[in-house]
């Protein structure tokens, strides 16, 4: 299964959900999460705001979960219709993704 999370760094969890221009993709195995790839989202304008979060979906549809530090209630509800836990942390990237494997691998 995969995970998205929305990092600037690829080390801290530190961007909202529709703001982010990409997003770190992990293959959650064996218990383990391991870095596979970067999807990086077309740059859109600010005032685009549905526009970007949509892409943002379209960007992750095939992961179980994103991690980002904010997401809104629109977002959230779409991403739940399509089975993607939006989870809201604030924290390392590793450490969020091995919380994250735990909890849905239990």
């Amino acid at each position: 299964m995969k995970i998205a999370v929305a990092s600037t760094d690829g080390k801290v969890i530190d961007l909202h959900f529709g703001d982010a221009n990409r997003f770190l993709i992990y293959e959650i195995k064996d218990g383990e999460g391991k870095f596979q790839v970067i999807r990086e989202k077309t740059p859109m304008a600010l005032n685009e705001h549905s526009e970007r979060w949509i892409s943002s979906i379209d960007l992750i549809n095939d992961c179980k979960a994103v991690l980002c530090s904010k997401i809104g209630k629109e977002p959230t509800i779409e991403l739940r219709k399509l089975g993607i836990k939006p989870v809201q942390l604030d924290c390392e990237v590793k450490k969020g993704v091995e919380e994250c494997s735990k909890h849905l691998l239990s």
